[in-house]
């Protein structure tokens, strides 16, 4: 991944400040995309594949600073583990609540982030994939959802065997949904010609 051009192409997108519910923390290095899966005892999107984040707080400004609070919460992380380079444009959940995700870098290794990660309880699993898989958009399939719209729906299905984690018993993840969404938007606009 070049990370220059990721900044680039992240700087012509500015979120609306009142179009916005929540962030998320789209954190990637050069091989990974990482995520989480969602605990079960969760209210919302329980088991469910997530990147770092929620809504912001009545005096939160700006998506920056939900997406950085939400890490350190969930991850027990310093801030100066991740650059963050900018916004993908916002994507509408299930729940029809608009959200913000900011992209990050990981400035740490895969395997120190992995050895100092700690969960805050909303997430069971911890969970780097690759770009190389997420790049074929054969792999990729999509349904309708019929609610207040017509929409479509992404679905990647995350091979166990290409997951990096620090759990023994990986199994094959379906990556779908707003998390799928952005990711999908990304590599739109990433590998775009």
């Amino acid at each position: 991944m070049d990370f220059h051009r990721i900044k680039n192409i992240l700087a012509q997108h500015t979120p609306d400040p009142t179009e916005w519910k929540g962030a998320v923390l789209f954190l990637c290095n050069e091989d990974y995309v990482f995520l989480i899966k969602r605990s079960l005892t969760m209210p919302t999107h329980g088991g469910q594949i997530a990147f770092f984040g929620g809504h912001k707080k009545a005096d939160e400004e700006h998506p920056f600073d939900v997406a950085l609070r939400e890490y350190t919460e969930e991850t027990q992380l310093s801030l100066d583990t991740i650059d963050c380079l900018g916004y993908l444009p916002s994507v509408m959940t299930a729940r029809m609540q608009p959200i913000i995700p900011v992209v990050a870098r990981l400035k740490i290794s895969t395997e120190q982030f992995f050895s100092e990660i700690k969960s805050n309880g909303e997430w069971d699993e911890s969970l780097a994939y690759p770009w190389e898989e997420l790049k074929n958009e054969n792999d990729w399939e999509f349904g309708w959802r019929h609610g207040y719209s017509k929409s479509a729906v992404m679905f990647h299905v995350l091979k166990s065997s290409r997951v990096v984690s620090l759990e023994q018993n990986v199994k094959d993840h379906i990556l779908w949904g707003a998390t799928a969404q952005m990711i999908w938007n990304f590599m739109k606009l990433y590998f775009n010609k």
